[in-house]
């Protein structure tokens, strides 16, 4: 219609050489009369590069997860990538499945939010040379991980709750098998109190899940065993935010009758009243270092180190009281 060779459209389409101007109207209008969207992934194939990186997440639900991807896409978009989100649900058949498809659709590029990082996937990175990052957790793999250091950060926050005259600490954690917010914070809620010479009080370890309302089935528990605790650290805000609205159901004041401390540091924990003290941290920070660094990655460039710790502080507000 043009009446052009085929590399002198590739080239318009492409910006990639000089072109007449008469020459490139014509190719434009040609492409309007026809509604003619170049292929995208033909493109990329010949070019050997997708400028697409995969994202794969358990879940998007009002958790520091909606901050990690934004801070990944707004350094992809600065670089010239697109990113393509999958939700995991943190299944291993899910994990397989997305990191799969990735694969097949050429992505150049994974970041990884995984609960507990299973072999079967360790051994599919390893096989296909894939660039990928894992967040919000360490890994003793050689896969390039971008975390807090949980078992840190929860150490100090138990250890604030000392130093404010709580020795009756209870915890509300996630389940065992979740690497970061389950096992590594519950390690350093062990260490402080362990450090203080107090003693655990089995009945006042509650597994949860991470929602709101598991933070109100889990307080429940905690409120049935035979005596109270002064203080409570939880492993996320969202069950430190359900755990208060139990205590303030059944009639007790928070921080008068007891104390608590979250973990994530997400908006609604400033907004809620009391205001949650908690342990924040910058998840937008995680995913603009995991998207920055996994781009160099695929551009073959130097990385100054495989683990990457952003640094985090503990928030001290109103939710938290000092015992004589």
């Amino acid at each position: 219609m043009a009446g052009v060779s085929i590399a002198t459209v590739s080239r318009v389409i492409n910006n990639s050489k000089p072109v007449n101007h008469d020459v490139r109207i014509r190719v434009l209008k040609a492409m309007e009369q026809t509604n003619f969207l170049p292929n995208a992934m033909a493109r990329n194939l010949a070019k050997k590069e997708s400028l697409l990186l995969g994202v794969m997440v358990p879940e998007v639900k009002n958790t520091v997860l909606d901050d990690l991807i934004n801070g990944i896409n707004q350094v992809s978009r600065l670089y010239g990538y697109n990113i393509m989100l999958s939700l995991t649900a943190g299944t291993l058949e899910n994990e397989l499945h997305y990191f799969n498809m990735f694969r097949e659709i050429q992505a150049d590029g994974i970041i990884l939010a995984s609960e507990n990082l299973k072999e079967e996937l360790v051994k599919g990175i390893k096989v296909s040379n894939i660039p990928l990052i894992l967040v919000g957790r360490d890994s003793l793999d050689t896969v390039p991980t971008v975390h807090v250091d949980n078992v840190t950060a929860a150490y100090e926050a138990v250890t604030y709750l000392i130093q404010q005259g709580h020795r009756k600490i209870a915890m509300l954690r996630v389940r065992s098998g979740d690497i970061a917010s389950g096992d590594h914070r519950y390690q350093g809620y062990v260490r402080a109190l362990n450090e203080a010479g107090i003693s655990i009080y089995k009945d006042w370890v509650v597994e949860s899940g991470i929602s709101v309302e598991d933070g109100i089935t889990s307080m429940r528990k905690i409120c049935e065993a035979e005596s109270m605790p002064t203080a409570i650290f939880c492993a996320t805000d969202r069950i430190a935010i359900g755990a208060m609205n139990y205590l303030l159901e059944i009639g007790l004041r928070v921080p008068e009758d007891v104390s608590i401390f979250g973990f994530d540091g997400i908006d609604m924990s400033s907004f809620i009243r009391p205001k949650l003290s908690t342990v924040k941290y910058s998840a937008e920070e995680i995913g603009m270092t995991a998207a920055r660094n996994l781009i160099k990655l695929i551009r073959g460039e130097e990385i100054s180190s495989r683990h990457w710790i952003v640094s985090h502080y503990l928030e001290n507000r109103d939710s938290v009281c000092t015992l004589n």
